[in-house]
């Protein structure tokens, strides 16, 4: 337990730094570690599958680590080929790759690789998206919002995960999904929801005192918002476990002593990110924006 929280400690002060230069306003700063985040989590996506092509491994590695950094710099304005012919000669690179390391390679390997190095880095970099809000709707969205829903997005991820541990340690009786995650409790999953989304209208509360200055965000949106995002954060949690449990593994990694590897810290939050930008997406659509 203790080195569980230190580790959880150590990792919760890395993300504050980032969301203090997001607050800054400064641009590639966090395109670098999200890109090392999306490389690793690549690497331990191959290696769960007992994948031995090194070079399926180093190439979905090389395409996750671009991925921030292609969203981030929105590299596309400079590239005269459109997105999906890059990645249509993508998925061909693979299969070639498949075919010429055939006996050590199988079709999951690929897909697996795909998903690792498009999915991941994609879902990763609807945070730069969220973050942009502000200067795409400077009416709308202050700077100061756009921390505000990352860290939301962030508390249905990790928060969530916590309040849940709690809840159920102490009054978790019914399992939620005994053959997936066997020490998840239905108790500690609404516990979960419910302190989440509580502390999430606490902060909103705090930020809408100090430092919002317009009425774009409300209580109501965000405590709806926090109970569909933790929610599915849970799913994907879950979803990230069904993959260890099919290849046999209990974590994705050892990187983070007594929580796993990256995959297992951002499996939720790889759900949370994308949810809250298409919700917000959904908001501006239906006002007309």
């Amino acid at each position: 337990m203790k080195v569980r929280i230190i580790t959880g400690v150590t990792c919760a002060l890395v993300v504050i730094m980032l969301l203090v230069f997001t607050g800054l306003g400064y641009q590639g700063v966090m395109s670098i570690p999200m890109g090392a985040i999306a490389a690793i989590a690549a690497y331990e996506m191959m290696r769960v599958s007992k994948c031995k092509n090194k070079v399926l491994t180093v190439v979905s590695m090389i395409a996750a680590a671009i991925g921030p950094a292609y969203v981030d710099f929105d590299l596309q304005k400079y590239i005269p080929i459109p997105l999906s012919a890059i990645v249509i000669i993508y998925v061909i690179a693979l299969l070639i790759i498949m075919l010429k390391f055939y006996d050590t390679t199988k079709f999951e390997h690929v897909a697996l690789a795909l998903f690792a190095s498009l999915i991941l880095p994609g879902a990763l970099g609807t945070f730069f998206k969220v973050r942009d809000l502000c200067v795409e709707f400077p009416d709308l969205f202050q700077r100061s919002h756009c921390v505000f829903l990352i860290l939301s997005a962030m508390y249905s991820a990790w928060m969530s995960d916590t309040w849940a541990y709690f809840v159920g340690s102490k009054f978790g009786k019914h399992k939620l999904a005994p053959k997936i995650s066997p020490k998840k409790s239905v108790e500690g999953a609404v516990g979960g929801v419910f302190g989440n989304a509580l502390f999430c209208v606490v902060t909103y509360f705090i930020c809408d005192y100090t430092c919002f200055r317009n009425e774009t965000l409300n209580v109501w949106m965000i405590f709806i918002g926090s109970i569909i995002l933790t929610v599915l954060g849970m799913c994907g949690d879950l979803s990230a476990s069904v993959i260890k449990r099919n290849f046999g593994e209990k974590d994705f990694g050892n990187l983070f002593p007594g929580h796993g590897g990256v995959l297992d810290r951002i499996d939720s939050f790889l759900v949370t990110m994308p949810a809250l930008y298409v919700m917000i997406q959904i908001g501006l659509a239906i006002a007309g924006r």
